[in-house]
């Protein structure tokens, strides 16, 4: 113990340095938290040229960097572009990101959705008390579904394709299948009560894996104790939750 308070000085000096870390590390987070998107998902018809989406500074003291593009799920570029590709937001400003379909239409399916990922990226202008001093900076990165819709399809098909959807155990697994072209994301699912939740990991985060692809199906793991009433609901084309809807398996 007196080694500790010998080194009082020290020691104090290394603990003020850990708070302090901590203190940007939570102005960082509560900062970044000031860049708000208009919207949770991007749905772009494919006979549009462009679709738009708001992006937003609710601070009125700080300034951002912002980075936006559009990836495919693995992380590869996608023939989009996102203008202004890179973008200073002022405070309390905001402004309308243009996305644009770089491609050609015709080698993406025309009878069902594709799924993209647009990517934003924003990082905070360092105060000009600060710039002479060793301090971290941290970037936050928000990641919404981009789904690319082709013309042949009906929107109003897409806003009821959840209650489509067909669910059956087996081997210890809740499996379902969407019998429709539309990708399909929950935003609750239970059996009896119990939550279903993925095993996500870095290259498959929870939000992909609570999703079910056009034409295809989902294994999730069953709860222990699981019983046979499987309910529920999922994000439509506005970001809102649907309704509830329940299925005997």
């Amino acid at each position: 113990m007196k080694g500790l308070f010998d080194h009082g000085g020290l020691f104090m000096s290394v603990f003020s340095r850990v708070c302090l870390g901590f203190t940007f590390l939570l102005t960082a987070l509560q900062v970044q938290a000031s860049i708000v998107l208009g919207g949770t998902r991007i749905i772009y018809p494919s006979n549009q040229n462009e679709v738009q989406i708001t992006l937003k500074n609710k601070d009125a003291y700080a300034r951002y960097l912002v980075q936006s593009w559009v990836s495919n799920i693995d992380g590869s570029k996608a023939p989009f572009l996102i203008t202004p590709p890179v973008y200073k937001l002022e405070e309390n400003r905001q402004t309308l990101l243009h996305i644009v379909f770089t491609g050609d239409k015709n080698k993406l399916p025309q009878d069902r959705e594709s799924l993209f990922l647009a990517n934003i990226k924003s990082v905070s202008a360092m105060p000009e008390e600060l710039k002479d001093r060793n301090t971290l900076q941290f970037a936050m990165k928000a990641r919404l579904k981009l789904f690319w819709r082709p013309a042949s399809l009906d929107n109003s098909d897409a806003l009821t394709a959840w209650e489509k959807l067909k669910f059956h155990k087996e081997a210890g697994k809740l499996i379902v299948k969407n019998p429709t072209p539309f990708y399909i994301s929950f935003s609750d699912l239970t059996v009896s009560g119990k939550n279903i939740v993925p095993t996500e990991s870095k290259s498959e985060p929870g939000a992909l894996l609570m999703m079910v692809g056009p034409f295809s199906e989902q294994r999730f793991s069953l709860p222990v104790g699981a019983g046979s009433i499987v309910e529920w609901s999922v994000i439509t084309d506005y970001g809102s939750s649907s309704g509830k809807r329940q299925q005997k398996l």
